[in-house]
């Protein structure tokens, strides 16, 4: 191969990976927020221990990963509980998770698609209904750069208890599926998690709840991990809020209101309906609804676009349900709809067969809408009345347009341009 060509194909790649850990290093403290509940009763932990020599685990599944006790981890599926990150010469240096640990251990390991950790917490007293966090803290441990197409690896959390039957069944909530485990330089310890329900169980008192880690990404470069601080904590009475807003917003876009809102976290979430009112007080009427996250230790951003806004002021709030019919409202946000100028917003861009559009305007006026293709002949063109506040309208005739990019553009009586910009026939 031409050695200049080489050189600048892995400065190339080495360019875009770096840009690429950049970037993470600045958000990895937004993204990965753990899920956990405050006050809550810890009732499992695995931190693997503490020294240097290498070990096992009675944890890891029989049939899963294996266990090499020396030598660098090559093959896929190997592991080993050790102190140090670096079994594998590429591998980063890193110390395990656990605060104040000295040498302290935890799993390393090369990883491949499988179930491969286990634990059953027992109890004779009975577990109870309501509300239970399983965390950890885990890590890429491949050196960033080294693989150009990494296999990022994405574990999948799940909790079980065993019912009258015998039988391990999930608890709401379960399995909980983390993101993918970024390569981050220098190493970092991510924060994953989730919360989950043990439903009623009448009379039938749960004496058995199982923890299972499995890996989703089958071996190959770039699925190597440490896991460490493994924790099952069953929250206090009531439990976590099942959503925490972060905010709500809600600005004039075109003829419409988009409303955004994100949340930091959700357990148990199902949809968020989004309402609106002309005083923000009495007669809320509902706008269009959006599926929440479930469960979600992440930062999650939602969006809904109101094409009809009440003229002038417009309040909206979110009522957030959960699985089990509960729900709860955000704060509530007001917005001045600007109508001193028609509002125009093109609902179907691309378009096929129809190309919508909606207005919002003070007064009743006559607007002139025209399509425009790219050579700058004028290839359809329709006069709409609109009235006062929204109005809806369509071109007609236009089936027979050829695909392509078209310049709309619409304008007043007065001929001042209201509208002016591309559009794609599909």
């Amino acid at each position: 191969m031409d050695k200049k060509f080489t050189f600048f194909r892995r400065f190339f790649t080495f360019a875009i990976c770096t840009s690429i850990i950049l970037v993470t290093n600045l958000f990895t403290g937004l993204t990965y927020a753990q899920v956990s509940c405050e006050n809550s009763t810890n009732l499992f932990t695995e931190n693997f221990g503490t020294g240097s020599t290498s070990t096992d685990h009675p944890d890891i599944i029989p049939g899963s990963l294996t266990y090499q006790a020396t030598g660098a981890l090559v093959s896929e599926g190997v592991y080993r509980i050790i102190n140090k990150t670096q079994q594998k010469s590429e591998w980063q240096k890193s110390d395990d998770h656990t605060p104040a640990d000295v040498d302290g251990k935890m799993l390393v390991a090369n990883g491949n698609a499988e179930m491969f950790y286990s634990h059953t917490i027992t109890s004779s007293a009975g577990f109870e209904q309501g509300n239970y966090s399983l965390s950890a803290y885990a890590m890429n441990v491949d050196t960033p750069g080294t693989c150009t197409y990494p296999l990022l690896t994405t574990f999948t959390y799940t909790v079980e208890y065993m019912d009258a039957s015998n039988a391990w069944t999930p608890l709401s909530g379960s399995p909980y599926v983390a993101s993918p485990l970024a390569q981050i330089s220098p190493a970092q310890w991510i924060a994953q998690g989730a919360l989950f329900t043990l439903p009623s169980t009448g009379n039938f008192r749960v004496s058995s709840i199982r923890i299972r880690i499995s890996d989703g990404v089958k071996g190959g470069c770039g699925n190597d991990f440490a896991l460490d601080d493994i924790s099952f904590s069953q929250c206090p009475v009531g439990g976590p809020t099942p959503v925490e807003f972060l905010d709500i917003t809600a600005r004039q876009k075109g003829s419409g209101v988009s409303v955004d809102w994100s949340t930091s976290q959700e357990f148990n979430s199902d949809y968020f309906d989004l309402e609106k009112s002309v005083d923000g007080n009495y007669n809320w009427s509902y706008v269009n609804t959006v599926k929440g996250a479930g469960n979600s230790s992440v930062v999650k951003k939602y969006n809904i676009y109101d094409s009809k806004p009440f003229a002038g002021y417009s309040f909206y709030r979110l009522k957030q349900v959960d699985k089990d019919g509960k729900f709860k409202y955000s704060k509530t946000v007001r917005i001045n709809i600007n109508i001193a100028k028609v509002g125009v917003s093109v609902l179907t861009n691309p378009f096929r067969n129809r190309l919508s559009v909606d207005f919002l305007s003070a007064k009743d006026e006559v607007l002139n809408a025209r399509l425009i293709d790219i050579t700058g002949k004028l290839t359809t063109s329709e006069k709409w009345s609109i009235t006062s506040g929204n109005t809806r309208k369509e071109f007609t005739n236009i089936s027979n347009l050829q695909q392509g990019m078209y310049i709309l553009t619409i304008s007043n009586a007065a001929g001042e341009v209201l509208y002016n910009n591309k559009v794609i026939k599909q």
